[in-house]
Parts: structure tokens; C-alpha cells; sequence
């Protein structure tokens, strides 16, 4: 059987790294599985005591930025084990916001267990559900955000963050805004960077504020990912990733292909942009206008400000992709749905898999037989598990960047691909 099984565990140590602690002397720490830690592993798993599972991550769509990834779980507490006054409790003491939790999947492959990690955050609260009726069971609600909580509670002072000098590179001056917020280096995958910026201005924000400009500055992303690490990606990988291999859903069954539950599809103005300003810290604005659409579909305007790029040739750019991708209405494909509560092991393991970024092809079965093939971007994924089902939707986008890569079947096409900036 391959139906997937869901898991919850809690990490009640210090410190916000995941995992198993490898502290000299301690014998807990496994050598295959930890890292090097300060202090003890602390880790309860309260699987049995599941009830309902909410996880959700990734970029809104209309406002396109990351925002920070959520998870909902509702345990089983008939003996108030989680509630921090109860001094008989187990956990008595150790009840604290912002300790680790991280949902996982176990999915049996030919005999063998495999995990996969599908949130990694803190638990921000503990809400009590207390008995109700005489079929109802006590429980606790446990509310939880990823990593960008911890660099949000970070405030940088007025004076510039040290180490951000002029004419580093984006990955760089990721690497410095998270040495200022003591985000572990374990919880780091950074790419290089294809922009060099600006001396941080300083001022008084988050950390994570801090990094979303230098995101925006770059043309990439910046996001952590389930198993808890903050991933920036430059426009140069974010262009390779639209050459990857892809996996195909489709509603025909046709081999090759993984089904879907449904689709949500869209046509309206919501991400048509004609208008685009885009200007960086200290430069003049760079307005770019595609009058046909314009005159199409009115004025849709957007604008990026205050961006660390050191040229405006480089704003100028932004904005000319903003346009160039965003001027015309398309029939979009927003998300499609997975129902993981059956036995079909390609796809349980492919939706575990799956990750921002990743490219996918969804083929719709049309009214009166046509098919339309959707070439999309997942930007977000959604988890919903209770004992009877488990659904998991992934938020889609077409790419915004796309490359044109020599010998690529997809993307070295003449006439077709662009090179981007």
C-alpha cells in the first residue's frame, strides 16, 4: 500500500534549527540525520493524536510576494496536555511560543518507509477546545508560521546593516542580511545572484523586509521551503527551472500523465499590467507603457519603487519584462487539486516532491474534445489532511522570466524564447 500517512512532530529545545542535534557528549544525536547543535534534542511526536492538518506556502498571486507559509493542527487533548497551566501535563514548562513543529508524510513504497517534510515552522499559539456535547473530545489548536516570523520579529536599527557595501551581489547581501538576523547557516541555500546593489540605505524595517527589497532588486524569489530553509533563487536559476523536466497532469488517463481532481481557471484583467514603473533608491523613474494593451484594456498599472539595483538601464529592464509578460489577458490555469487519499504511488510521491518553482504541464479536456496544455510555475501548495481525506492544491502561474538557453528543446526556440535581462 502507498497511501500516505501524515505526522506531526515538536521540537521543544532552543534555537531555530530542525532536526536532531549532534551536542558532543550526547548520545542522542544520530551521525546520519543531525547537525552540529547547542543544546539537546527535545522532540515529542504526536502523530496519534492528529485530527486535521492546514498547511499553506508561497507567493499571492495578485500581490506577488512571497508571504509567509501557515499550518493549522488540531490535536486530541482529552487530559489538557497542552495546556500550559496544567502542571501534570508532560509538557509542563515546555508549552512556549515559537517552538519547532514540522508535518510530514510517511508513504510505504515496496516495504520501505519514506518521510517527506511538508512544513517546517514555530508554533505560535495554543488554543484549547474544551468538551462540548457528549460525542466531542477536548483538543488543542496548534497555529504556526514558517521562518519568515523569526526574520519579520527582527528589526533593523536606523544605521545600515553591517556588511551590505556597495556592489555586492544579491546572494551576498542575503547572506549578510541573515548573519544580522543569526539565522543559522544549516537553514541557508542561496544562490549567487546576478545584480550587484546599492549600500544597504538603512532605516528602520524587519529583516525580512530587508530581504524582500533585495528579492525585488534581483528579479527572484526568496522563500523557505518545508524543511524549514530560507531558499533565494536569482533570475538565472528562476530561467533554467522553465527547462526542467516536467511532470504532466492530465484528465485523459493518457500514459505518462498523472491525474488531478480539478482545476481552477481564470480569464479577466486581475494580472494585466500596460503601465509599469519601476525605480530604483536615489534614480529617476523608468515608465514603460505597451499602448496597444492600453488601448485594449485600458490603463492596468503597477509600479516597484525604491528597488537597490545601481543602474536605471537595469530598472528599465524590470519594467520592460513586467510589460512584455503581463500586457495581454490569457486563460489561466490558477490551481489544481490532488486527491492523495488513494493508492497510486507515482503521484502521492510526485505531490510530495513538489516544490516552488517546479514546472508542471496541466492538460484540460475541453468541451466537444479539444485539449488546452498549460505550461505553469507552481507558487504555492496547500495541504488539507483529515483521517478520511487528504487533498493537496498547488497555486500555479505561467513563468515571468524565460531565458533563451542554447540547446534547449523549450527554450532555445527562435522566434519564440526571449533573452532575459
Amino acid at each position: 500500500m502507498t497511501i500516505a500517512t501524515v505526522g506531526v512532530e515538536i521540537d521543544f529545545s532552543n534555537g531555530p534549527s530542525f532536526g536532531y542535534p549532534i551536542v558532543l557528549d550526547d548520545p542522542a544525536g544520530p551521525l546520519d540525520f543531525g547537525f552540529l547543535g547547542l543544546t539537546p534534542s527535545d522532540i515529542v511526536d504526536v502523530t496519534d493524536q492528529v485530527l486535521r492538518v492546514s498547511t499553506r506556502r508561497g507567493r499571492n498571486r495578485i500581490l506577488s510576494n512571497f508571504e509567509a507559509g501557515t499550518a493549522t493542527i488540531v490535536l486530541n487533548d482529552p487530559n489538557s496536555d497542552f495546556s500550559p497551566q496544567n502542571a501534570s501535563s508532560p509538557y509542563y514548562g515546555k508549552l512556549l511560543p515559537l517552538r519547532k513543529i514540522r508535518v510530514y508524510a510517511n508513504v510505504n513504497l515496496g516495504g520501505d518507509i519514506y518521510r517527506y517534510y511538508i512544513f517546517s515552522g514555530y508554533i505560535t499559539s495554543y488554543d484549547t477546545g474544551f468538551y462540548q456535547g457528549t460525542n466531542a473530545t477536548a483538543t488543542v489548536t496548534l497555529q504556526c508560521v514558517d521562518g519568515f516570523r523569526l526574520l519579520a520579529n527582527v528589526s533593523t536599527d536606523i544605521p545600515p546593516i553591517p556588511g551590505c557595501s556597495a556592489g555586492q551581489l544579491s546572494g551576498t547581501r542575503v547572506n549578510a542580511i541573515l548573519d544580522y538576523a543569526d539565522w543559522p547557516n544549516s537553514l541557508r541555500n542561496i544562490d549567487t545572484g546576478n545584480s550587484t546593489m546599492q549600500a544597504d540605505p538603512g532605516g528602520n524595517r524587519t529583516t525580512l523586509q530587508a530581504l524582500q527589497t533585495i528579492e525585488q532588486s534581483e528579479f527572484g524569489a526568496f522563500y523557505i521551503t518545508p524543511l524549514g530553509v530560507a531558499r533565494f533563487l536569482d533570475r538565472t536559476e528562476v530561467s533554467k527551472l522553465a527547462d526542467i523536466v516536467v511532470r504532466i497532469y492530465s484528465d485523459t488517463g493518457a500514459s505518462g500523465t498523472l491525474p488531478y481532481t480539478s482545476i481552477d481557471t481564470a480569464y479577466d484583467d486581475q494580472l494585466i499590467l500596460n503601465d509599469v514603473t519601476v525605480t530604483r533608491l536615489g534614480g529617476t523613474p523608468q515608465i514603460i507603457v505597451d499602448q496597444d494593451s492600453v488601448d485594449t484594456y485600458f490603463y492596468k498599472s503597477g509600479q516597484r519603487s525604491d528597488i537597490l539595483v545601481q543602474t536605471d538601464q537595469e530598472a528599465n529592464d524590470q519594467a520592460r519584462t513586467l510589460v512584455a509578460t503581463r500586457k495581454d489577458a490569457e486563460l489561466r490555469v490558477d490551481s489544481m487539486t490532488i486527491n492523495l487519499n488513494n493508492d497510486n504511488a507515482a503521484q502521492n510521491v510526485a505531490a510530495f516532491n513538489a516544490d516552488i518553482y517546479e514546472l508542471v504541464n496541466i492538460i484540460k479536456t475541453m468541451p466537444g474534445g479539444s485539449t488546452v496544455t498549460s505550461e505553469l510555475f507552481i507558487q504555492g501548495i496547500a495541504h488539507d489532511i483529515t483521517p478520511s481525506y487528504w487533498n493537496v492544491k498547488f497555486f500555479t502561474a505561467e513563468p515571468i522570466i524565460q531565458a533563451f538557453i542554447l540547446d534547449s528543446e523549450t527554450q532555445g526556440l527562435l522566434d519564440t524564447n526571449t533573452l532575459s535581462y
